[in-house]
């Protein structure tokens, strides 16, 4: 299953669908290497948001020392060029990504921690020249600022960073079966290749002996005198860590919040250490109110900042919701859903007086969503995370906030908190409110419901922000743009709406209609929208991709619609697909032939060969 860095990847390229990260519209900021014309007697390729270069007569290592080198938006190209120069010299393949967009990209706050801050890749042949580029690389970037790669070994003062792994794409299973990128060891066997964040050289290779200085400094890279011990993390992201601490001689238990230099960057460009002292000034100035955390103070261990706060006994909101919803538990009878919303409108209320006490200091929020609210106990509000708390007339600091429940950009600072209070409450009725990030008009429509469904007085809840009503329901979040229609134009809510239930027929028509729609039998890589598994499985799979919306058509009684040409895709790009790997009947090539014969196709030459006639017959079932 995708992970939310994963995910984040793919809603880059496009506003509506899951997209292949290499299809970022990002020509006009691509860097100059990318569109230059290699020199002669080397190749360009493209993978994704990555460009490579390499001699034509040169294939890269199975695996060994690869070297990293990171960089700032504002010295990317010119360390690409450097980096370029030295690679050409001594003719190692290399690759970089393209353009600013992508390191942007690759450098969020929610990027993986395992690849952020890799600008360059570059594989050496061998040892002798690892260690010649890794001495040359070092002094020409020496004392240049990046990222920490966390996974590598840095070379001194540069953003020059190394580790042993896999040159070329070699896969295995892991533990829990699932395929993973691999190393071979020395008898011949894959194995995987451990890409977590921290640097780890595999059993059987040996550090050279020029590198072990730089392991030294990096083991002594600690602070002895820091007088707090973490007991657990509590979250991370590639702005660094939260961590629950516990102070070694007194006892008291803390949070400390960890940022990364240049790393985590947000829309403005702030990494995560300039949000992490905006926080502290925050805290500071909204000193001694019971709705935001106690501040502690300022520390900073080897290059990364701490900022240490009061720890706030509770639960988050989020989760308060999870575990009290009331369409979810209990019998969901009048009385129990007057008790769920009479504790969301005690709860709406404590966070309206959280952010009048918080705005009466002129400041604002700017980051409210049900994570960011702890509740204690004794049902008392916390507002937790100031990253973006500014003056209220500040225009220049983004607004943040989760999806669903962020203002539109250029929303003063008062108005925008209000807006995300409205959003909370109606989160806490219907925890649904991701969805309005992609139509903000959704969010009259659940409000609707949500009165109707609980019983709600016209005046329950905050008051409904006056920018819904001005923006038309929120046009400038609809797919494709445009304004919103009317709510009885809305023709879902039109289908819904019949007196005598939903008209099913016409919602079955809209459904098709978006199938035909989505459909591209001109791409290689996928035939309908998907979730970003689908790009794993060439698109092909019952679970993610072409074969289960086949499949789904044929027992629906929808055969009429499925057309030849997506039959011939399916078909052919089953073909394409690695006959080593053939997966499961949800994720592999089982499904995908299975369907096929469903369709008529089971004299399709096909990879599936493979797969033995008692395993098929055992799935005839699905």
């Amino acid at each position: 299953m995708a992970g939310p860095q994963e995910i984040q990847l793919y809603c880059a390229a496009d506003r509506t669908y899951y997209e292949t990260p290499g299809r970022l519209r990002d020509e006009e900021n691509r860097y100059g290497l990318d569109r230059a014309r290699p020199p002669a007697g080397w190749l360009r390729a493209d993978n994704g948001l990555w460009t490579s270069w390499r001699p034509e007569d040169v294939q890269p290592a199975e695996q060994g020392w690869k070297i990293h080198v990171s960089a700032l938006p504002a010295d990317a190209e010119d360390t690409l060029a450097r980096t370029a120069r030295i690679c050409v010299k001594h003719r190692v393949p290399f690759k970089f990504l393209r353009g600013e967009q992508a390191l942007l990209l690759m450098s969020d706050k929610y990027a993986a921690r395992s690849g952020s801050g890799k600008f360059l890749t570059l594989y050496p042949p061998d040892e002798a020249v690892f260690l010649r580029l890794v001495g040359e690389l070092a002094a020409e970037l020496d004392g240049r600022p990046g990222p920490y790669i966390l996974s590598d070994l840095r070379i001194g003062r540069a953003p020059v960073f190394v580790r042993y792994g896999a040159f070329v794409p070699m896969f295995c299973r892991d533990g829990d079966g699932d395929l993973v990128p691999a190393l071979r060891d020395p008898h011949g066997e894959l194995v995987p290749d451990d890409r977590a964040v921290t640097f780890r050289v595999p059993d059987w290779v040996t550090v050279p002996e020029a590198l072990r200085p730089h392991l030294a400094a990096r083991a002594a890279a600690r602070d002895d005198t820091f007088p707090y011990a973490v007991e657990r993390a509590l979250h991370f992201s590639n702005a660094g860590g939260i961590y629950l601490a516990r102070h070694r001689r007194t006892g008291q238990q803390v949070v400390l919040r960890e940022a990364r230099p240049h790393s985590g960057l947000d829309a403005a460009g702030d990494d995560a250490v300039a949000r992490l002292h905006r926080e502290h000034r925050a805290l500071e100035r909204l000193s001694g109110l019971d709705c935001v955390p106690r501040v502690y103070g300022l520390r900073t261990v080897w290059e990364h900042h701490f900022l240490i706060e009061e720890h706030i006994e509770g639960t988050t909101l989020f989760d308060a919701v999870v575990s009290r919803y009331a369409l979810v538990h209990g019998g969901q009878s009048a009385a129990e859903l007057a008790a769920y919303s009479a504790w969301v409108e005690q709860v709406t209320a404590r966070l309206r007086d959280a952010l009048e006490r918080v705005h009466a200091r002129g400041m604002r929020f700017g980051d409210l969503h049900p994570s960011n609210v702890m509740l204690r106990p004794d049902g008392s509000v916390v507002l937790v995370d100031f990253e973006y708390a500014t003056d209220l007339d500040d225009t220049g600091t983004p607004v943040a906030g989760a999806a669903g429940t962020r203002a539109p950009a250029g929303t003063p600072g008062a108005e925008a908190d209000a807006y995300a209070l409205w959003a909370t409450w109606l989160h806490m009725l219907l925890p649904m409110t991701e969805m309005t990030a992609r139509d903000r008009h959704k969010t009259l429509t659940f409000e609707r419901w949500v009165r109707e469904r609980f019983g709600l007085a016209p005046d329950a809840g905050p008051p409904r922000p006056a920018l819904l009503d001005r923006l038309g329901g929120g046009g400038e979040n609809r797919p494709g743009g445009g304004p919103a229609p009317a709510p009885g134009e809305d023709p879902v809510t039109r289908l819904l709406g019949h007196a005598d239930g939903p008209d099913w027929t016409g919602l079955r028509r809209m459904l098709l209609t978006g199938i035909r729609a989505g459909a591209t039998p001109e791409r290689r890589d996928r035939l309908f929208p998907g979730g970003p598994a689908g790009f794993r499985t060439g698109g092909t799979c019952a679970a993610h991709g072409a074969a289960g919306v086949l499949y789904v058509l044929h027992r629906t009684g929808a055969e009429a619609e499925i057309r030849e040409e997506w039959v011939d895709w399916l078909a052919d790009a089953a073909l394409r697909r690695d006959p080593a790997h053939p997966g499961g009947l949800l994720d592999g090539l089982p499904g995908a032939a299975l369907v096929l014969a469903r369709l008529g196709r089971r004299g399709t030459a096909s990879p599936w060969a493979q797969v033995s006639r008692s395993a098929l017959c055992g799935m005839m079932h699905f």
